[in-house]
């Protein structure tokens, strides 16, 4: 089934500059979608379903592809009620594997986490539980990780200004994947100060 109403496909054909095939049909096929609330559900159902077969969406998210298409407000809700009532769609859980997902393997520290929830549209109640399964100690031992990580490729400079150049740049580093300052630094200095003395000895 396609993603798209009749009417999208002759808006679409019509901003190419392309004239639609008309086979006499088309007009008939969409008053009779529009006016069939059978036919209505059917369409925003197989677009949940869709979606959902791609990865994981929360609530809102789905609410904003079916507005995309047009669907009206009361089938949306009706629509994504029966999902939650399936068990389909559940923002709790979503909001869990994301924060695992995104901590584990793209290294985002709590921040970065709290933010892309609520990019998503998950409630604060449902973030919260979710960040909650990050402690502090996972969190700091997923930054010193990413820090070793770049601290294999280079060597600790001799010179203060050189070192202290090193020190902001990881620093940085932690900071755009969502660590709070005073964890990204502590976390730095004890990995810089840690591959020195091994340098030394």
């Amino acid at each position: 089934m396609s993603d798209y109403s009749d009417d999208e496909v002759v808006s679409r054909g019509r901003r190419r500059g392309r004239r639609p095939r008309d086979d006499g049909d088309g007009d008939q096929r969409r008053q009779e979608v529009e006016q069939d609330p059978a036919k209505r559900e059917a369409l925003a159902r197989d677009l949940i379903y869709r979606a959902l077969g791609m990865r994981d969406h929360s609530r809102a998210e789905l609410r904003a592809k079916l507005a995309k298409k047009g669907f009206d407000e009361e089938l949306t809700e009706r629509m994504l009620d029966k999902f939650v009532a399936a068990g389909l769609i559940d923002d709790a859980a979503f909001a869990e594997r994301w924060v695992q997902s995104r901590h584990q393997f793209s290294g985002r520290g709590r921040r970065a986490l709290a933010q892309e929830l609520r990019s998503k549209g998950v409630g604060a109640e449902e973030a919260s539980a979710a960040l909650d399964t990050v402690s502090r100690e996972d969190e700091r031992e997923r930054a010193a990780e990413l820090v070793e990580r770049k601290l294999a490729r280079v060597e600790i400079p001799e010179d203060r200004a050189e070192r202290d150049k090193l020190t902001q740049r990881l620093v940085g580093m932690l900071g755009r994947r969502g660590y709070h300052p005073s964890l990204a630094m502590s976390v730095v200095l004890d990995a810089v100060r840690e591959k020195a003395d091994a340098g030394r000895g």
